[in-house]
């Protein structure tokens, strides 16, 4: 039992790391990590990862800040504040569906995830350059279609615990026409609004984890990931960014395989 914040503050460090690097909460990656090495149910682990997110993110944020500009967030203030209505939206409607969701289903929907956001992340490392989706340039329909997508990554990413940064970075880099670097800091912000408003719709239904999973477990997972984080802030600059998300795809890819065995 004395292992179990050790064990959680190792595995929040490469994750912290990856936040830091590509701007994404990492809930994704703790998924198969909280269910097969700390025995815990879909269920429970749902609100767990939300609050390791909330850490992950937010130092993520500040660190990034530090390595990168975040001038060119201004040329997309619009676009950034559209995304997270509808994820806002989403996180206050999505959360309610926890309680009424079987484990099971639960469980599915995790391997559905990881599956989807592995494809996706390898598409984005071969075809980032050159490739968008035709996207109105401006005006209300800009607004609505945004606020739209915002929605739809928001009801991903709360019902599952996750913060949503791997939908939200090809949305931002495909339709939006954001640098992958700006995406990623961009998608962090959108990120925290998703996460924070999915944990006060788990308090209101009464889902938030126990105390003791929150100190033996999201604690020190979370202390590691505000150290990755810093790590990976610093190495933002200059990382090969395509090259890691295809990385990053691939070991998503095999988080799946790993978790859709364990439902068998």
């Amino acid at each position: 039992m004395n292992q179990k914040p050790i064990e959680a503050a190792a595995w929040g460090l490469p994750v912290g790391l990856l936040g830091g690097l590509v701007g994404l909460g990492g809930g994704e990656f703790r998924i198969p990590v909280l269910m097969r090495r700390f025995g815990l149910s879909a269920r429970e682990v749902i609100p767990l990862n939300a609050v390791i997110s909330l850490a992950t993110l937010a130092s993520a944020l500040i660190f990034r800040g530090g390595s990168l500009s975040l001038a060119p967030l201004a040329h997309n203030v619009s676009d950034i504040v559209a995304l997270a209505v509808g994820g806002l939206l989403a996180a206050l409607f999505a959360g309610g569906l926890v309680a009424r969701l079987s484990n099971e289903t639960l469980h599915k929907a995790i391997v559905v995830l990881l599956v989807t956001i592995g494809a996706l992340l390898i598409l984005e490392g071969f075809v980032t350059e050159g490739f968008s989706v035709p996207f109105p340039q401006g005006g209300i329909t800009r607004v609505v279609l945004s606020v739209g997508m915002g929605f739809v990554i928001g009801v991903i990413a709360t019902l599952l615990g996750v913060a949503g940064g791997e939908l939200l970075i090809p949305t931002l880099v495909f339709c939006h026409g954001l640098d992958i670097k700006v995406a990623g800091t961009a998608s962090l912000m959108i990120s925290l609004v998703i996460v924070t408003a999915g944990l006060f719709r788990y308090r209101s239904v009464g889902r938030l984890p126990a105390r003791e999973a929150v100190t033996g477990i999201a604690l020190p997972m979370a202390l590691g990931s505000i150290v990755g984080a810093a790590i990976g802030a610093s190495l933002a600059a200059f990382a090969p960014s395509a090259t890691l998300k295809v990385i990053l795809g691939i070991v998503l890819l095999g988080a799946a395989l790993v978790s859709a065995r364990r439902s068998h």
